[in-house]
């Protein structure tokens, strides 16, 4: 009797023992999280994506396309997938997408925009933003696919109602009944029951197995929306009424959900009655029947799943957004009313010392200078500070007024290789797009950057051509940021366009870049010098030299 005593006793001592350092390790790990939360807040993003991922991030925006979305062309004119990852500190694979569409689908009516509150309520407000990143965190994502692709492919599995499954009791019972008057005929049909159940069974789970990671994705959603509903957040009224009435939907759903969940999974094999539910499972299909039930139910809350993404989602941008706004040297609320490009400070985020800008134009703007000087990063900053303005609502400038604009650019183009199609074009089907959304009949002005109008062609056309392109440009509801080498157009559209240059200074056999913009148009050129800063024999800069002044002084071509 001593022994067994101390048997039991020794096994409840290793019991709580083991209680007390998972209790311990989980204790750690929580705080190992939040001082990770607490200390990345306001850095710059510098998350890991999964392989495959990045090419998954938009599954949001496709099915949330909106009036007026970036393409293609300005989105990688501008970087933006850089950008992106800069801006990026969401928690989940919801906010990931979230975060893509808002800054692939601009406000043109100023409308949309996070308020400047808002976002800072996330960052003065830190206990409450950590206890919903851990949520967040815990929602996570699905690897590289989108909850999307595989509610998708939800739509294409056959339905499975319950008597599809019951025939996996009914058959033993069956068997069980005849047993009792026929012993052996009985216990034949009782085998043979169970080996039919056991040959279905894994045929109907190899096929549904794939999707059960889904299932569990909505679940953590519906976890995920409960503890967002329990946090305060004054500001997020709308987005927690949507997470509760989600919730509320997709009650049905997670109730009894563990039948499924548990079944085949590691937790549950890990232990004895884990085992022996997989067992029961393998026989009478008590999963199955449960798969079919939360499979009906799914599709019937596609809506409500979807509204949950979207205020998770929202939750999860607006503190990626505060984190972004704080880690920025300066920054500003833009003022999006009717009038001229009004930016002071303004510099790109990407760069690690930038030097900043100011312009106020009222209308189109025509920018020269040397190579290397600034001109297609003024262009990008530009165009940046207005979709960073019509999105996330921060500018990183200082102060930042203009219209909520359609933005186009057309800069940072290469041959179609694989279309056939040469630079020239691919950069007049670029700059016909532009045209198009200038003369489109829209209530919302057009911003659009070009750099090097038609540098695909001889200098005689291009020059010819792109003045007559950059007058059409020239309207009352289009501003335009033009960067030219050809310092003929500053006299040729000096009616419509405003002139302002880049220049640099020489030191010997070196070049100075201020990266100032000022006003006027260039009056140097370094293209010539830039060959011998970088090591070219002498005699070949040296003979450029004599060619181009030969030219400048007599028209003609030496």
């Amino acid at each position: 009797m001593g022994q067994g005593l101390s048997f039991i006793l020794l096994i409840a001592a290793a019991l709580a023992v083991t209680a007390l350092i998972g209790h311990r390790d989980r204790k750690a790990a929580e705080e190992k999280a939040v001082t990770a939360l607490k200390e990345g807040f306001g850095k710059a993003g510098s998350k890991s994506y999964p392989d495959g991922r990045k090419s998954k991030i938009d599954r949001y925006f496709l099915k949330h396309p909106a009036r007026f979305c970036l393409d293609d062309i300005t989105w990688n004119d501008l970087d933006m997938d850089a950008v992106y990852e800069r801006i990026d500190r969401t928690c989940s694979a919801a906010g990931e997408e979230y975060l893509y569409r808002m800054l692939r689908c601009p406000s043109t009516d100023g409308t949309g925009v996070p308020h400047k509150e808002k976002i800072e309520w996330w960052t003065d407000h830190e206990d409450e933003r950590i206890r919903a990143q851990r949520a967040l965190q815990n929602l996570g994502s699905m690897g590289k696919y989108s909850i999307y692709d595989y509610l998708d492919a939800l739509d294409d599995l056959e339905d499975r109602p319950l008597y599809k499954d019951l025939y996996a009791l009914i058959l033993p019972a069956a068997a069980l009944v005849v047993m009792a008057f026929y012993p052996g005929p009985g216990l034949i049909l009782f085998l043979l029951a169970l080996v039919f159940n056991i040959v279905q069974y894994f045929r109907v789970k190899a096929k549904i197995d794939p999707y059960l990671q889904s299932f569990r994705y909505i679940l953590r959603l519906n976890r995920c929306a409960k503890d967002l509903g329990g946090i305060d957040m004054p500001l997020c009224k709308e987005e927690k009424e949507r997470l509760r009435e989600g919730s509320d939907a997709m009650a049905s759903f997670s109730r009894g959900s563990g039948i499924l969940m548990r079944s085949g999974s590691g937790t549950a094999s890990a232990n004895p009655f884990g085992l022996i539910w997989d067992y029961l499972c393998i026989l009478f299909h008590f999963d199955l029947m449960k798969y079919g039930s939360m499979l009906r139910q799914v599709r019937g809350c596609g809506d409500q799943i979807d509204a949950m993404i979207t205020s998770i989602g929202s939750i999860d941008t607006q503190i990626s957004i505060s984190s972004f706004r704080v880690s920025l040297p300066h920054h500003c609320a833009p003022d999006l009313r009717k009038g001229a490009f009004d930016g002071h400070g303004m510099y790109h985020p990407l760069l690690e010392d930038p030097v900043p800008s100011d312009i106020h134009a009222d209308r189109p703007v025509l920018i020269t200078g040397s190579n290397a000087s600034g001109k297609s990063t003024f262009l990008k900053t530009t165009a940046l500070c207005a979709l960073l303005a019509q999105t996330i609502g921060v500018v990183p400038a200082a102060q930042y007024s203009a219209p909520a604009y359609r933005i186009y650019t057309s800069m940072a183009l290469r041959d179609d290789l694989r279309g056939g199609e040469s630079y020239f074009l691919v950069e007049i089907r670029s700059l016909k797009r532009v045209l198009d959304a200038a003369q489109a009949e829209e209530e919302s002005p057009v911003l659009c950057c070009v750099d090097e109008v038609l540098r695909g062609t001889n200098t005689l056309e291009r020059i010819s051509a792109s003045t007559e392109i950059l007058k059409v440009l020239a309207q009352e509801h289009v501003q335009v940021f033009a960067a030219t080498h050809d310092l003929e157009l500053t006299d040729l559209l000096a009616d419509s366009y405003d002139n302002y240059h880049f220049s640099e200074e020489m030191e010997g056999e070196d070049v100075r870049f201020s990266y100032q913009l000022l006003p006027g148009s260039a009056d140097s050129r370094n293209a010539i010098k830039l060959l011998r800063r970088l090591g070219y024999d002498a005699s070949i800069a040296d003979r450029a030299q004599e060619r181009a002044d030969h030219f400048l002084e007599t028209g003609e071509w030496q």
